[in-house]
């Protein structure tokens, strides 16, 4: 037998952990996000993550508010994650540590959440009967929105309940203003002008009769008002 053997020593920690949220998205409208998790080591067997935030904290026992009440977890490229509750920034920390146990420096990702809709103020137009003869063919008012948005259509839609993708846009062929846009970085708590014209509505909305005008917009994190 012989009288030796060979003992490894590796100080090394893990180098270049990273963590991004949803992909690197700016925003997320829902609490329950994915986490994608890399570092540059070829060989991760036996590596462990330590993951803590703005986290739910009753969500995973092992992820939590701070770094000493988390546990270590087995290491993987992916980890679900609930944010805590209540829109704004949230902020994900990770350390990675190889099977000897040296630990990575820290890395960090930050994402907004936006789980609330955003609210249209309609005013009351100047005319509510229209026809499609000049000087009795228009409607006009104006709307507001309580937030900053990126794209608005205002449709005819089949019911005052109806989402974004019902209806017809309603066109500005015949003289119609305001109707869509997608400038983005609209203003919030500003009035906007948009102008009906008979025809266009017509053309969204063939016949006589009571016509439901509805104005949609998408906010900053891209959900469209109810």
């Amino acid at each position: 037998m012989p009288a030796y053997f060979t003992l490894t020593l590796d100080t090394t920690a893990p180098a270049n952990p990273s963590i991004s949220l949803e992909g690197g998205a700016t925003y997320a409208t829902q609490q329950l996000i994915d986490a994608t998790i890399g570092c540059s080591d070829g060989n991760t067997a036996n590596y462990q993550m330590l993951i803590w935030g703005d986290v739910d904290t009753t969500e995973n026992a092992n992820i939590q508010d701070t770094e000493g009440n988390s546990s270590w977890i087995a290491y993987g490229t992916t980890q679900q994650i609930k944010l805590s509750s209540g829109d704004g920034s949230k902020t994900i920390y990770l350390k990675i540590r190889d099977s000897v146990w040296n630990v990575s420096s820290q890395a960090s990702d930050s994402i907004t959440l936006d789980t609330t809709l955003p609210v249209v103020t309609v005013g009351t137009p100047d005319a509510t009967l229209i026809s499609k003869i000049t000087g009795k063919n228009e409607s006009t008012f104006t709307w507001q929105v309580d937030c900053i948005f990126d794209e608005y259509k205002i449709k005819a839609v089949p019911a005052t309940g109806s989402s974004h993708d019902a209806g017809t846009l309603i066109p500005t062929t015949a003289g119609s203003t305001n109707t869509s846009g997608s400038a983005g970085d609209y203003p919030a708590t500003t009035n906007i002008s948009t102008k009906i014209n008979g025809t266009d509505l017509e053309t969204a909305s063939a016949g006589d009769g009571d016509k439901v005008v509805k104005v949609f917009v998408k906010d900053k994190s891209g959900q469209w008002s109810a």
